[in-house]
């Protein structure tokens, strides 16, 4: 009896001491894991901008600190309400670095490299100013007309993916209930013809992307929709400029240190122009992607020393035009995808109806 009783006293001990070792093993890893959540919840969680871990500021505190600038606020403590690297830019500042060079240091966006160009040249509010003017001109037209194609151009590549699936899945198998090879050959004419309009609007996409960001002097714009928005795009840019320097040969030098734009790289050519003993009219007209429009209206501007009322005219004919153009073309692709789509529906309907029309005939 007292055997037993060891026995059953030892298994309750190893039982309960495995169970113990378990609660202990469970409590150390809830607490490890306690740990890892509490590294977690001390992170920034938002869903705003953030900058990288390698720039101190992001473009939304940039601005922010602009509009609270000249409000009474000493500069440390505007420093601290506005941005979250707060120390180190202080830090940074008191050994003897830019406030300018903080704000773009290891920057890679488009705002933050005309940004540094134009910080050199002009105070921080200007600076801003300037960058949301080009900004505003650089892109909005081309982003427009993406807005006005996207849903037809959805259209026709859902019209041509579903031709696709119809010729080479559902054909197949009802090609002995087609008595016509006329039918076959609407259908693989309906696929030239759709896969044809997505590549030309690819074409004319990738051919805008190719000017304004891979710009080469020896390429030929075909298109006038795209000399337009490149000529709106100088003349705001120059107009954002102008209003700083006081002579025309400043504000090109200073576009043409924006080479990463084709703005930029139209400058420095004009430059080389002028460096070679051309006359700045001369200059202006040998550039093959601007308007003819244009071109004329700076002939008349250069002449009668007028340029800044000659390109306020300008912007608002180009705009009108752009917006005009870019209403008809965005209405012709509509109608075409909805053409497209209405003959597609038509010609799987009849398909579709002939082993019913084969079936009435017995």
């Amino acid at each position: 009896m007292a055997t037993r009783k060891c026995v059953y006293m030892k298994s309750w001990i190893k039982k309960h001491w495995n169970m113990s070792c378990d609660m202990e093993n469970i409590l150390t890893n809830f607490k490890h894991y306690l740990q890892k959540l509490k590294k977690v919840l001390k992170k920034d969680i938002s869903l705003t901008n953030k900058p990288s871990a390698t720039c101190l500021v992001c473009r939304e505190e940039i601005e922010q600190f602009q509009l609270l600038q000249n409000q009474g606020v000493p500069f440390d403590t505007l420093v601290h309400l506005v941005f979250k690297k707060d120390d180190e830019i202080l830090n940074e500042l008191k050994s003897g670095n830019c406030l300018m060079d903080l704000f773009c240091r290891n920057q890679k966006k488009l705002y933050f490299k005309y940004l540094k160009i134009l910080g050199s040249k002009m105070n921080l509010k200007e600076a801003i100013e300037c960058v949301s003017q080009i900004e505003k001109s650089s892109n909005v037209f081309f982003e427009q007309l993406l807005k006005k194609i996207a849903y037809p151009f959805f259209l026709l590549v859902f019209a041509y993916f579903m031709i696709c699936f119809f010729s080479d899945f559902v054909l197949v198998q009802m090609k002995d209930y087609i008595s016509s090879n006329s039918v076959l050959i609407l259908i693989q004419v309906l696929k030239v013809l759709f896969g044809t309009s997505i590549l030309c609007i690819l074409l004319y996409l990738g051919l805008y992307y190719l000017f304004f960001y891979k710009y080469d002097a020896r390429l030929k714009c075909p298109f006038s929709l795209m000399k337009k928005m490149i000529s709106l795009q100088f003349v705001c840019m120059y107009q954002a400029l102008e209003k700083t320097y006081s002579s025309t040969q400043e504000v090109l030098e200073t576009l043409s240190l924006m080479d990463f734009s084709i703005v930029g790289m139209v400058s420095n050519e004009i430059l080389d122009q002028l460096k070679k003993g051309n006359t700045l009219e001369e200059c202006f007209l040998v550039i093959h992607v601007f308007d003819a429009s244009f071109k004329k209206m700076i002939q008349y501007a250069l002449n009668g020393n007028r340029i800044s009322i000659f390109f306020d005219l300008y912007i608002k004919k180009c705009r009108f035009d752009l917006e005009t153009s870019i209403k008809k073309l965005s209405n012709g692709i509509q109608l075409f995808s909805y053409i497209s789509i209405g003959i597609l529906v038509v010609v799987v309907y009849q398909i579709m109806m002939m082993p019913m029309n084969m079936l009435n005939q017995f």
